[in-house]
């Protein structure tokens, strides 16, 4: 962390060239900047998203996302796009109500670009002009605003539906026209809805490099909601959702989710559990983490998929017709497909009776270290017709490919909800021979 810092201040230092001017569209709390100020620009990357901006009257330089800035350009037509913003400088609003549509243009019937939650803050950025919309019986009073979301995306609303106030430089403000107390900004969980957060046990998986792709990939999370107003607790032997109107702070850590059975703990900044109360009283819960950049999921279950390939092909390509006196005829074919005949001495100790003689093959389970020098992976194979795994060590060698029983013992973790597998020796010193 030291070596970053470090690093990341010569970056800065050496940053003294600016590439143009920025209004900046969102306030700045944290060093009291307001929106509306017209800041020079001396660095963006597109890798981490931000621009470094110097702040005004200081030589300190800071990163800022890029979302929270317009398109840098000359100081001339920067300070004339914020006269445009001047109107609206300081001026923020609370939406009213749950899904209120912000639309592409000022027209009612454009497409909408994002749907706002109930109490979700925006940033008004100036007025424009379009038809009023109506609610079946009457046209609504109000304007149009162009806005401008915490999560970067701009948009026109109808300002019927939502509550304009004041924001300090420090980032407190007061609703009065709702008879709100004065609102202090809670960083903390802020930053906690918009995190993208995974189950605790992707750490093990990646860290093991082995994913298991009927328990990995982007169907599995924790969504907070922050943009739909839905919560969602998604894991493989569990799934749960639920409409929210927003947060309650109850301790230092913890938070409840408004109108649901649900609470957060933080336990850091990249760690947290999610309680859920169901019908019965009973509490569950959850752990989830966020993942390094390097670690997309996407990309992670690509990765495995092409290991599994490789594995498949690494047999079919030696083959893919297998012959043995003893155990049958063994051929592989496209989309990982197989068929066995002759099988009869396998039966029913190896190969289930009254079974196909074809079906799928797949790579799901990692060798154990202490027997990859023995064998090449662990082949499943799946009989058309049967609901049994039959799992095969397998061995390529220059005239064939030899097989023994793979042993897979599975128990299942309460915690995770998952079954922890355990690979076995072979039970016996039975290996299957088959030539190409």
């Amino acid at each position: 962390m030291a070596l970053f810092a470090c690093l990341f201040s010569v970056v800065l230092s050496s940053c003294s060239r600016v590439i143009g001017y920025s209004v900046l569209l969102w306030n700045i709390p944290e060093v009291e900047l307001k929106d509306g100020t017209v800041v020079p620009v001396y660095l963006k990357s597109n890798i981490s998203g931000v621009y470094v901006i110097g702040i005004p009257d200081s030589k300190e330089k800071i990163e800022v996302p890029q979302w929270k800035l317009s398109k840098p350009e000359s100081k001339s037509k920067a300070r004339k796009l914020a006269e445009m913003y001047e109107a609206y400088n300081g001026k923020y609003a609370a939406c009213t109500l749950d899904g209120l549509p912000i639309r592409a243009e000022s027209v009612n019937t454009s497409k909408q670009v994002y749907r706002l939650r109930k109490s979700e803050i925006v940033k008004t950025l100036y007025e424009g002009s379009g038809e009023a919309p109506t609610n079946g019986v009457e046209t609504l009073k109000g304007k149009w605003i162009k806005v401008l979301t915490s999560k970067g995306t701009q948009g026109w609303c109808f300002s019927a539906n939502l509550n304009v106030f004041e924001m300090n430089p420090d980032g407190t403000y007061t609703l009065e026209d709702v008879g709100g107390d004065e609102m202090v900004r809670d960083d903390k969980i802020d930053d906690i809805l918009k995190a993208e957060w995974w189950p605790e046990y992707y750490i093990d998986m990646i860290s093991k490099k082995q994913i298991d792709l009927d328990n990995f990939g982007k169907a599995f999370r924790f969504d907070s909601g922050i943009e739909s107003g839905k919560i969602l607790i998604s894991l493989p032997n569990f799934n749960v959702s639920a409409k929210y109107s927003g947060t309650t702070k109850i301790s230092e850590r913890e938070y409840n989710f408004d109108n649901t059975k649900i609470e957060l703990t933080i336990r850091n900044p990249k760690a947290i559990v999610v309680k859920y109360t169901g019908k019965n009283g009973r509490p569950r819960s959850f752990n989830f983490v966020t993942l390094e950049k390097d670690q997309n999921v996407d990309d992670l279950v690509k990765n495995e998929k092409e290991r599994r390939g490789k594995l498949f092909r690494s047999i079919a390509s030696l083959g893919p017709d297998f012959r043995s006196g003893n155990y049958g005829n063994l051929t592989f074919s496209e989309n990982s497909k197989f068929s066995w005949t002759n099988y009869s001495r396998l039966v029913p100790e190896v190969i289930p009776s009254n079974v196909a003689e074809n079906g799928t093959v797949s790579m799901k389970y990692f060798l154990p270290k202490n027997l990859e020098k023995s064998w090449d992976g662990i082949a499943t194979f799946k009989f058309a017709g049967s609901k049994k795994e039959v799992n095969l060590f397998f061995k390529t060698e220059a005239s064939g490919l030899r097989l023994a029983v793979a042993r897979v013992k599975k128990e299942l973790d309460e915690v995770t909800g998952l079954y922890e597998v355990t690979i076995l020796p072979p039970a016996n010193s039975t290996v299957m021979f088959f030539q190409k």
